[in-house]
């Protein structure tokens, strides 16, 4: 899978600038490559936040590449038709996102639907100063920037009155943006007086048109504003609950051998994220304070010595983890499994054991979305965790190797380097991946 470098650096820092714009650049190019008509809303000064807007009808074409470039969608219901995607900088440990729309809806619960958006997509302009794609017209980026800012959220300071003052100038009294401004303005607040009015800069008289607009929404088909503010609050408030089947989330098995870190890691992987995290332990050999008992007990490790019933309970708990990774990462969380049971694949299983068992409890559970193999030198390993000789941790980490040439879209990290540097590097290998991790062969 192909991933975008990105550079979240200080906006004073010009280097770093230039690479973020030519990331930006690199998406919408690919964008274009796909077939999809888009354009870019509203300028991301220094943020990471991108803001498009899609035809409908290239939106499955604009998911399709925006997952290829290392992006992953966060939908939340009750957000019209926005859709929120994802990306990973390990540079930074940041999360660049791009807000997709498909609609130019507005109010704070999107209860106000317009049809701006096709006409806004047919009069998009290429700026030769601006190479990341396509941009709405002057005039479109006037009056939709308006309406965003007063009406999404009545009441604050408007952040982008700087750039609406820059628009100003450009803005026409007949064009959409104007009529359907004008739908919900009194007579007293004629496309004219409001175009001078945001050019002067008054935030007295900016305050008022917020108001008379809000108002205006109240006003026009009060009983259908009603019912898609009441609609909007009830997904927003069932949303929280994270309810399944909503958001996909990730599954991610970490392997390696003894002294790799892999729990140290797990408790870092995809902190700061868009996802809710959960780990879940999938070891061979019980839970990680699971405690082996001496020769001569009883109960239910003499019952264990029952042919079969061993491994039957083993995968009873195996499944019985992996079902609680399935459903967290259905209701769209990161699930990091500690130890898998692909550990039973690994080629320097000690002699007594079956075959026959390893090989059902190494193909017994579905593949993650993501593998990730630590590995490091055996001196270091052997340092950091010497229960075993240096020999069978050798033999140990060759073993992990040879696996993660057998699982496909396995990914190997080198964890010789500090902890936190590790964990970026993990976060972002599983966030790019693009599933996988079955079997080769």
């Amino acid at each position: 899978m192909t991933s975008v470098d990105f550079d979240t650096a200080p906006a004073g820092n010009d280097a770093a600038a230039s690479r973020r714009s030519d990331a930006y650049a690199a998406i919408g190019a690919a964008l274009d490559r796909a077939g999809v008509s888009w354009c870019r809303l509203r300028e991301r000064g220094d943020s990471d936040e991108d803001d498009l807007l899609v035809a409908p009808a290239s939106l499955a074409a604009a998911r399709w590449t925006l997952s290829g470039l290392g992006f992953r969608e966060r939908r939340h219901p009750g957000h019209g038709s926005h859709r929120a995607f994802f990306g990973y900088d390990p540079v930074t440990d940041g999360w660049p996102k791009i807000d997709v729309v498909t609609a130019l809806d507005y109010g704070r619960w999107q209860e106000w639907r317009t049809t701006l958006a096709a006409g806004c997509l047919e009069r998009r302009e290429r700026r030769s100063d601006q190479p990341d794609g396509p941009w709405l017209a002057p005039d479109d980026a006037f009056w939709t920037l308006l309406l965003h800012e007063l009406l999404d959220r009545p009441g604050t300071a408007q952040r982008r009155l700087d750039r609406l003052r820059m628009l100003a100038p450009a803005a026409r009294v007949d064009s959409p943006g104007a009529l359907a401004a004008g739908a919900m303005l009194p007579r007293t607040w004629p496309p004219d007086r409001v175009i001078a009015t945001i050019a002067t800069g008054d935030a007295a008289a900016i305050d008022l048109l917020g108001r008379a607009l809000v108002t205006g929404l109240g006003r026009r088909r009060p009983f259908e504003v009603r019912r898609r503010r009441a609609a909007a609050r009830v997904l927003r408030r069932l949303d929280r609950f994270d309810p399944p089947f909503v958001r996909r989330g990730l599954t991610v098995a970490l392997l390696g051998p003894d002294g790799a870190g892999k729990s140290s890691l797990a408790a870092r992987l995809g902190q700061g994220g868009p996802m809710p995290r959960r780990t879940v332990y999938l070891g061979l050999y019980g839970g990680p304070r699971h405690v082996t008992r001496q020769p001569g007990a009883t109960g239910r490790a003499a019952r264990s010595r029952v042919p079969g019933l061993g491994l039957a309970r083993r995968l009873a708990a195996m499944w019985r983890g992996w079902l609680v990774g399935w459903w967290q990462a259905r209701r769209g969380r990161l699930v990091i499994f500690d130890r898998h049971p692909y550990d039973a694949r690994l080629a320097d299983r000690p002699a007594g054991s079956s075959r026959l068992r390893r090989a059902i409890l190494g193909h017994a559970l579905p593949a993650p979305d993501a593998v990730v193999v630590l590995d490091a030198p055996a001196e270091l390993l052997y340092a950091r965790k010497p229960e075993h000789p240096i020999e069978r941790v050798q033999a140990q980490r060759a073993a992990y190797l040879d696996l993660a040439s057998r699982l496909r879209g396995a990914v190997i990290v080198d964890v010789t380097g500090p902890l936190d540097d590790v964990a970026r590097t993990v976060t972002a290998a599983a966030w790019s991946s693009g599933g996988g991790g079955g079997a080769g062969s």
